[in-house]
């Protein structure tokens, strides 16, 4: 195992999320904290997670677990019982972050709000990513990524006008839950260097989806003005679509004049669209059938690549769709060292994302794949808390770990 570095080596975290908070406990991991994630005994629900490898459902063999848990040590610990809240409460003393995705009921039930943190630990920070945040009348409603992107207005806008919205693939609501909580606790982690106080961070997955839906809430804010999404098919937008190529699809993006001309020039000024009526977007926008069917029979003869650095040397917008493996083994992502061949025990050899953003001073790094089930008990239970073997014995027979 490599040796972590990073801007947060030295500091501790307690991951005791769910999937609201995984990639904001990865992203700190990845920077150099001890995350330490906290499953029950039974194993954390992101390991029955496909896709699995082999397509085997197994909780060590989840490619999804994986790759949001690399750099974290493991424990397990069921929180609900007596036995365990107090081992979680003793860890505390010793952590500077802990991150809990609880609605705000079922932390009050269980004994483990931000008071209760507080009370064993004045320092310590607490982040809550919840589906609502802490208050209003939602506080308390359970909520997936899908409704985090359709109450926060993003899914409102996808899709052509008078159809159903599509849903977009990944998990952008999570995702960015989980962003703005890792920038909240960077955050917290400086005001606390001046003031030795720790602080309640609050995050709603929900007020997240909307912050991130560019100009349109603003923009009702200020008019009140309902946003209409613009249709892909009719003349409210110009070669904005993919065109398919001789091994996929490229998007060729055209808005001045002057890529106009260029675009028609290096297809060979073919006659159907190289007169100066063309020039105009209006016209174009009058006339799809004829520009897209022009378009589509010279983006046909060659490859997005070609496409591409031909565009590029023309100064015209063309975009290569990659698909995941054309992504990994671009020569783009190479170069940048993005992903980095790493070992698991179950698992194999597979390619594991880097550090993500990259921080030239201070880099973090991939420096363990992702825990076993209950991997580090004996280090931290017995190393960080001082237990016997005896004492592990006894709390597994109980279902406490």
């Amino acid at each position: 195992m490599a040796t972590p570095t990073g801007p947060l080596v030295g500091y501790r975290v307690l991951d005791m999320g769910g999937p609201l908070s995984l990639h904001c406990t990865k992203l700190l991991a990845d920077m150099g904290a001890d995350v330490i994630k906290i499953e029950a005994p039974s194993g954390d629900e992101s390991r029955r997670v496909p896709p699995f490898k082999d397509e085997e459902a197994h909780p060590e063999k989840s490619l999804y677990f994986l790759h949001f848990n690399t750099n974290k040590r493991g424990i397990t610990l069921d929180v609900t019982k007596p036995d365990g809240r107090a081992i979680l409460l003793e860890l505390c003393k010793k952590a500077d972050v802990i991150i809990e995705t609880n609605r705000p009921s079922r932390a009050k039930e269980l004994g483990l709000t931000y008071a209760d943190f507080a009370a064993v630990n004045p320092a310590l920070i607490v982040a809550s990513i919840t589906p609502f945040g802490q208050t209003g009348p939602w506080k308390d409603y359970k909520a997936n990524d899908m409704a985090g992107i359709a109450l926060g207005n993003l899914l409102y806008l996808a899709g052509e006008p008078g159809e159903p919205p599509l849903q977009p693939p990944g998990e952008i609501a999570y995702g960015m839950a989980s962003t703005y909580g890792a920038l909240g606790i960077a955050i917290a982690l400086y005001h606390r260097l001046d003031s030795g106080k720790g602080q309640h961070i609050d995050v709603s997955m929900h007020e997240c989806g909307g912050h991130i839906a560019g100009y349109f809430i603003p923009n009702y804010g200020y008019t009140g003005d309902k946003p209409a999404r613009a249709s892909r098919k009719g003349e409210e937008t110009d070669l904005y679509d993919p065109y398919k190529t001789k091994n996929g699809y490229a998007r060729i993006f055209i808005i001045p004049v002057e890529q106009w001309r260029r675009l028609v020039e290096w297809m060979g000024s073919p006659p159907s669209i190289s007169g100066p009526e063309f020039e105009k977007m209006a016209f174009r926008r009058k006339h799809p059938e004829i520009v897209v069917g022009a378009i589509a029979e010279f983006c046909a003869k060659h490859t997005k690549e070609e496409l591409y650095e031909q565009g590029q040397k023309r100064r015209i917008a063309v975009t290569p769709i990659n698909t995941a493996g054309e992504f990994v083994e671009m020569e783009q992502t190479k170069a940048r060292g993005l992903f980095v061949d790493m070992e698991h025990p179950v698992i194999g050899k597979y390619k594991q994302f880097g550090p993500v953003p990259m921080l030239m001073e201070t880099p973090g790094g991939i420096f363990r794949p992702a825990p076993l089930l209950g991997q580090h008990n004996q280090e931290i239970y017995g190393g960080d808390l001082g237990m016997s073997s005896d004492d592990l014995v006894a709390l597994q027979a109980e279902g406490v770990i």
